[in-house]
């Protein structure tokens, strides 16, 4: 059983029948990758869909609410529950639900970009004291990049994100 997979027994077990983008945002994890494993957890039996069209789920006072289901709920099967039993609880904390959506934070796990391999096309223009640093920071790349060597030292090609913030910390740069 994966971490995440565990996460979303313990939390389900935790807090009750819930829907995706609650589940995962409860957890601070991708929306696709909760779904994902609910279905794993749905074919494995440890998970199924709630059928009633009424909800009931706890809050951190230990009360239980009673909900009209405006989603797709999911809730612990037998097997499911006896599976969350076993699993170490101490592993991590169930967060608090927000009383608003946070929609930003989410937006920011659903929409995860690897900044260090996201690639921009960039024309780098330096002088040539700072010649020594570019190399530095792009390494290999700096031999692949298209040069031109006159009053100052032009590059023209492709690097990452993060190897743009680390050159624009460098005196003198200029990238367009």
């Amino acid at each position: 059983m994966s971490e995440l997979e565990k996460k979303i027994v313990l939390t389900i077990y935790k807090i009750g029948p819930t829907f995706i983008s609650k589940l995962a945002n409860r957890i601070l994890e991708n929306q696709n990758e909760v779904r994902e494993c609910v279905k794993e957890l749905i074919k494995n039996k440890l998970l199924e869909r709630v059928e009633n069209i009424m909800v009931e789920y706890k809050t951190k006072e230990a009360n239980v609410v009673v909900k009209h289901r405006n989603h797709t709920y999911y809730k612990l099967t037998k097997n499911g529950e006896k599976k969350a039993k076993e699993l170490e609880e101490d592993e991590f904390e169930v967060r608090e639900a927000f009383k608003t959506y946070n929609k930003a934070l989410q937006n920011k796990l659903d929409n995860v970009i690897e900044n260090t391999e996201k690639k921009i096309y960039c024309v780098i223009d330096f002088p040539y004291s700072q010649e020594l640093n570019v190399k530095n920071i792009l390494n290999e790349k700096f031999e692949n990049l298209q040069k031109e060597y006159g009053h100052t030292i032009t590059l023209r090609g492709d690097i990452t994100e993060v190897e743009k913030e680390k050159l624009l910390e460098l005196p003198n740069i200029i990238i367009i």
